[in-house]
């Protein structure tokens, strides 16, 4: 873990971050005109930042706007003093980030201003193409897993494989279809725990991660990446991996919230846009004869993805106790249910986390990508043949509302 009252910033001194972000779209908002910080951004990235420091409020915004619509790689505001007794708004730039799918970081903030999450960030094109690939692994199982499919089609009420494509849809923390890992909820009233866990890995916001994809989670709740979190990323990580005694309290006020905001989509409909722009043929297969390589082909405007298969042995026995412990919450939310909320997912996953130290005899079905197993109670596992990787950048999200 980095020192976190290092000044150095990732995103301008570590190699790997600079040739991440350099495919991917990042937000800097600085407290002050930190002309040093603008001058290095400049050095480091070139024609793909902007930096932005007008006086003129209005005029500040549409200079964001414009860069961010140009899909600038890195886009550097001064927002004002953060410090002051009238801080800066930083909705409008947290708005147009969301909007724009860039990745946001603040600069020089002080340490009450806490991002509403902090976690691992997939870019647009990485979030498209794992969500391709996960659509892509659920119709296969629906199509070659009669048990699963007719599971399936009891709880999601679909009557053919398309309509149950359907049912599970983007949540709105997955605006556009971006994806991440949440290494930690703060919420709007962070104890003091919070605070220091902040202050123990602020050095460490913009740094590069690569992650790994080790499984699929089905429930008639959620739909959800399992991730395994690397040595470096569980020094990072502060998610509750119980969580048992809090879950009633948090589903009741998460799903409480998802029911006051209207502004989930289906993944199947944003899948679908995005596959006009994505060609999953580029994708990395242990199909292929060729060696395995990164792929850098340009889905996006000024955004590049990473994501391959990881190859192993065909005969590899499956191992169906991945994870444990610290860490094992670890997830990508891929989609919910109508009227079910991001949070769920992982307590989905810790279930299952759960049901697998009973070392119970549960029904398993090898498929082309892995083994599938069921837990019961309409739980199924997709435990990976060939794991996924892709880069991250490990950064906070602040509130648009």
């Amino acid at each position: 873990m980095s020192d976190h009252n290092s000044p150095e910033l990732p995103f301008l001194s570590d190699s790997d971050a600079i040739n991440y972000v350099e495919s991917s779209k990042l937000m800097v908002l600085i407290s002050n005109k930190e002309e040093n910080i603008f001058r290095k951004i400049q050095d480091t990235y070139g024609l793909n930042a902007t930096c932005v420091s007008d006086e003129d409020v209005s005029k500040r915004i549409a200079d964001v706007q414009a860069a961010c619509t140009r899909d600038q790689h890195v886009v550097a505001i001064s927002v004002g003093n953060f410090e002051s007794s009238d801080p800066p708004d930083m909705q409008p730039y947290t708005q147009i980030a969301r909007d724009q799918n860039y990745i946001v970081s603040v600069v020089n903030g002080p340490e009450n201003l806490l991002p509403d999450y902090i976690g691992w960030h997939l870019n647009e094109a990485d979030s498209c193409m794992l969500g391709l690939c996960a659509h892509a692994l659920l119709e296969d199982l629906l199509k070659t897993v009669p048990e699963f499919c007719s599971d399936f089609r009891n709880y999601s009420q679909g009557e053919t494989i398309p309509e149950m494509l359907k049912f599970y849809q983007l949540a709105d923390s997955n605006h556009n279809g971006m994806l991440h890992c949440t290494a930690k909820y703060f919420g709007s009233s962070p104890d003091e725990s919070s605070k220091e866990y902040f202050r123990e890995v602020k050095g460490n916001i913009t740094m590069n991660f690569e992650t790994t994809v080790i499984g699929i989670v089905f429930t008639p709740r959620t739909f959800g990446a399992r991730l395994k979190l690397s040595q470096e990323q569980l020094k990072l990580w502060g998610g509750d991996d119980d969580g048992k005694a809090k879950m009633k309290t948090v589903l009741k006020n998460e799903i409480a919230r998802s029911n006051e905001d209207d502004r989930v989509s289906s993944l199947n409909s944003a899948m679908a846009h995005h596959s006009i722009q994505c060609d999953s043929n580029n994708l990395a297969t242990t199909d292929s004869k060729l060696p395995m390589k990164k792929k850098s082909a340009r889905y996006f405007p000024n955004s590049q993805a990473s994501l391959v298969y990881l190859t192993t042995k065909s005969e590899e026995d499956p191992d169906f106790h991945p994870v444990s412990g610290r860490g094992s919450r670890a997830h990508m939310t891929l989609g919910i249910a109508p009227g079910e909320s991001a949070v769920t997912t992982g307590y989905d996953l810790l279930e299952v986390v759960k049901l697998e130290e009973e070392e119970k005899d549960w029904p398993t079905y090898p498929t082309t990508r892995g083994w599938l197993r069921d837990y019961g109670e309409n739980r199924w596992v997709l435990y990976m043949k060939n794991k996924i990787t892709v880069e991250t950048l490990f950064a906070g999200v602040y509130s648009v509302s």
